[in-house]
């Protein structure tokens, strides 16, 4: 298989080191995880198609060493797990000259996912252009410290509001347009930061949104060629 197909899998649930202990679970070839960021402002699940492997559960304790260490290796690659009685115990990566082990972890020391019980009816649904996600990190790059971006909604508009503030405050905002009939909705924050790590982890996807509820809970949606990604942030108070 090709390397980047598992970078391209684990930087859509690591989001640069956020989310760094996962179960992973093959089935039928399809790779999926559900994962919580270290600071539980994000819940998440992806799924990938077309991971030739064995029907297997693999605990991975420290994404950033898994990381690390296929960058030693050439974009071919063999993957292969390793069982004792029944249970995966580490994974063997190679190419052409070079043999990388990495051992797994007790699935008793990943963290557990919350599930998503019930989720509130949404009032704003943007499609996340390619367009869309250049200004969101470029914005981001150019207020670096800023912790919080909001959307807001009302009879005159949809806006994108970065570093938002009750108080003066350096702030990008620019409009966008919403899909469908948007209803009125308060300034909502989320993490910046998280959210920009989701639009670099999921520029290859073919069709993208966010739904914001005034309940104070966004939902970030990918679909690409061989692979779905779901995104639950949490609101975020401003100042």
């Amino acid at each position: 298989m090709k390397k980047t197909q598992i970078t391209s899998f684990i930087e859509k649930y690591h989001l640069a080191g956020n989310a760094n202990s996962v179960r992973l679970d093959i089935k039928d070839k399809t790779m999926q995880c559900d994962f919580i960021t270290d600071d539980q402002n994000v819940v998440g699940s992806v799924s990938m198609n077309n991971f030739d492997i064995e029907d297997v559960t693999l605990g991975v304790y420290a994404t950033s060493q898994l990381t690390k260490l296929l960058t030693a290796l050439d974009d071919d690659v063999t993957l292969r797990v390793n069982n004792a009685d029944g249970t995966a115990f580490s994974i063997n990566l190679s190419d052409k000259t070079t043999d990388v082990t990495f051992m797994l972890a007790d699935l008793s020391v990943i963290r557990q996912v919350p599930g998503m019980k019930q989720l509130p009816d949404f009032n704003v649904k943007i499609k996340l252009t390619k367009d869309f996600a250049s200004k969101f990190v470029k914005s981001k790059n150019a207020l670096p410290e800023t912790e919080n971006f909001a959307i807001e909604s009302d009879a005159l508009g949809t806006n994108m509001i970065l570093n938002y503030s009750t108080l003066n405050t350096n702030r990008i905002t620019w409009p966008t347009t919403p899909e469908g009939e948007a209803s009125d909705l308060k300034a909502t924050c989320f993490s910046a930061n998280l959210f920009k790590e989701i639009l670099v982890a999921n520029k290859d996807a073919e069709s993208g949104y966010i739904e914001v509820s005034e309940a104070g809970l966004a939902r970030v949606t990918f679909t690409g060629k061989d692979y779905s990604s779901t995104y639950y942030l949490v609101q975020l108070q401003a100042a």
